[in-house]
């Protein structure tokens, strides 16, 4: 008897078409993420700006290391912990 009743709910045909999943992030979930990514490139701009501020400040370039007196080199070049 329930072999039959399998058999049965098989057979039916449904009226509603296939359906069709949306798949991605839709409503609050999207606009929350797009948020979190222009918070994210926001911060990493300020950032990389702070970062060349102190750079330029401390007067850091490929020869120097920054201020004459602070690198730790005494007048004559040598290294105060040699």
């Amino acid at each position: 008897m329930p072999q039959e009743q399998y058999a049965h709910r098989s057979t039916m045909q449904t009226s509603e078409g296939p359906q069709v999943y949306k798949v991605g992030i839709y409503g609050w979930r999207k606009r929350c993420l797009y948020f979190f990514v222009l918070l994210l490139m926001i911060l990493i701009l300020v950032n990389l700006a702070m970062t060349i501020w102190i750079l330029k400040v401390m007067n850091f370039t490929i020869v120097s290391r920054g201020y004459p007196g602070r690198s730790g080199e005494d007048e004559g070049g040598c290294w105060s912990l040699c």
